[in-house]
């Protein structure tokens, strides 16, 4: 009895730590959909992109994982303005099964062309500099998934003051609550709508350079992340930074619960069910405003 006690704790630690990334991840769409009302299934791409981009800097220059945020994130930023403009600009008045169809060939267009310049097989940097593990209480903690963890709480802490103190981020919160009434106020919609989509994909960034610190990247990843972000997004709503948090660590939690007491390669079942059951019961959220 001890034994399972003990391995479902050490199973709700991994998992939340593992579920602060995923929330750092949503807050990514997040405000793309909440701003733009964009169906975006590209975005677990632009995750395995981001965790690439690390891969090829640390590989070619030596760089820690941790570190390569500060030349990825810019990058990612740079694509997703450009993704805005030439693909996701046309189809804001469209209907959704456009929108759909478009980022799902996005989605598809990403996947090509990391399969084009690293091939399908994983890939993994041999180090990093918060490798190891720290005992807590008699349970073994990844330094990696621990810093990975706090990095991203300070992500959103940051996109969060972010959207409250500065000019561009109070735009972005107005176009989201009322597009018309911020028109009025002289909010450029388009430019920001790019820097929503921008400031979305750039937070893959950071994610993408915290998960290559303790696993390895393929080209089908990323289908993986969507989906998971989509469900952090369904448990949380929309409007509530810190409901991503603790939506986030919900799904991290049940993951690795259904790993470790199931079937590993039943990992994102019980997550799935809560989607739906999410969805069924509150199907704004737990935490969402609208």
């Amino acid at each position: 009895m001890g034994g399972t006690v003990d391995t479902v704790i050490q199973s709700l630690l991994n998992g939340a730590l593992m579920g602060c990334v995923y929330a750092l991840i949503t807050l990514g769409l997040s405000l793309i959909f909440g701003v733009m009302n964009v169906v975006n299934f590209a975005h677990g791409d632009f995750v395995m992109l981001a965790m690439y981009f690390t891969f090829f800097i640390g590989s070619m220059w030596g760089v820690d994982a941790v570190f390569t945020p500060a030349v990825t994130f810019p990058l990612l930023f740079l694509v997703g303005v450009v993704a805005y403009y030439l693909i996701i600009d046309g189809t804001l008045r469209q209907k959704y099964v456009t929108q759909i169809a478009v980022t799902v060939g996005l989605m598809t267009f990403l996947r090509a062309l990391t399969q084009l310049m690293w091939k399908a097989q994983p890939r993994a940097l041999p180090y990093s500099l918060i490798q190891g593990s720290i005992h807590i209480a008699g349970y073994n903690i990844m330094l990696s998934r621990l810093i990975s963890a706090g990095v991203s709480i300070l992500a959103i802490g940051g996109v969060s003051l972010f959207l409250s103190r500065t000019w561009p981020g109070r735009a972005i919160r107005a176009a989201s609550d009322d597009l018309d009434a911020a028109s009025l106020m002289g909010v450029n919609y388009r430019w920001t709508y790019a820097l929503a989509f921008g400031l979305g994909s750039a937070l893959t960034a950071i994610a993408g350079g915290l998960l290559m610190t303790f696993q390895q990247v393929d080209p089908t990843m990323g289908v993986r992340f969507g989906l998971l972000s989509w469900c952090v997004l369904a448990l949380a709503g929309l409007g509530s930074i810190p409901g991503l948090l603790i939506s986030g660590v919900i799904v991290g939690a049940a993951e690795a619960l259904s790993m470790s007491l199931w079937d590993p390669r039943a990992r994102s079942l019980i997550v799935y069910l809560i989607f739906i059951l999410v969805l069924w019961v509150r199907p704004r959220g737990l935490f969402g405003r609208k």
